[in-house]
């Protein structure tokens, strides 16, 4: 919540809530015993993702129920992904592609929207390809969008802000993608692949291609190769 500028207090159960408190946060066997509108409270289980109920807490403390959530994605290595309900932002992430799929799901699970969009810009050509067709599986509705001159030329948060801008672009509705990746980009992955297993193993070009396409994760890759390997050792 302080990411995201938000001040934060503390009180024990039981005690008075001060008029300046927007949103408590509490858990289900204390909720009972908060003196506080029933509306503006977040139950919420020490399991659960802080980003999570960091949502949540943002929706009610905006007043926002039901809403329409657009969520922008600026695709690369370190992908900007932006969650947002009208003209205000939700909430905020940097991180790295493989991880995309999980915080857009968390996201899409601790919002109880009316809809949901997603946007993502055309950039990073093999990274985009493999994000759609995993985003897919969400079953909400893609966009791609032309982000050319999204990217700030300087400053912080460089992904996040690129990720903003594609909200107010107009995009064009997309489902399952092909592409045939180029043997640098066949090349690339496979030194991922080699990075990952700390020097273990290289993968495939077969199993490459098909990280590429977003037909298997690296890391799923990389276990199948490990696998065939130990197989033939054994042999």
């Amino acid at each position: 919540m302080r990411s995201r500028n938000i001040r934060i207090a503390t009180f024990e159960v039981g005690e008075p809530i001060p008029v300046y408190v927007g949103v408590v946060i509490t858990t289900l066997p204390e909720s009972g015993r908060v003196g506080f509108d029933r509306g503006h409270i977040v139950i919420a289980d020490p399991a659960d993702p802080v980003d999570m109920i960091a949502d949540c807490a943002m929706l009610k403390l905006l007043d926002i129920g039901d809403a329409a959530i657009m969520i922008e994605i600026d695709p690369g290595e370190h992908t900007g992904v932006v969650a947002v309900a009208g003209s205000v932002v939700l909430s905020t992430h940097c991180v790295p592609a493989v991880e995309v799929y999980r915080t857009v799901d968390r996201i899409i699970k601790s919002i109880p929207a009316r809809s949901v969009n997603i946007r993502i810009g055309h950039g990073a050509r093999l990274i985009r390809t493999q994000l759609i067709n995993s985003l897919l599986k969400l079953g909400v509705r893609i966009e791609l969008v032309d982000e050319t001159g999204t990217t700030p030329t300087g400053g912080r948060d460089l992904d996040i802000r690129a990720a903003i801008k594609i909200a107010h672009l107009k995009g064009f509705l997309v489902g399952q993608q092909s592409i045939t990746p180029t043997t640098g980009e066949i090349r690339l992955i496979q030194d991922h692949s080699r990075e990952q297993s700390e020097g273990e193993l290289t993968i495939s070009r077969v199993l490459a291609e098909r990280v590429a396409t977003g037909k298997l994760s690296l890391k799923d890759a990389i276990s199948i190769q490990k696998n065939a390997e130990e197989i033939h050792i054994e042999c």
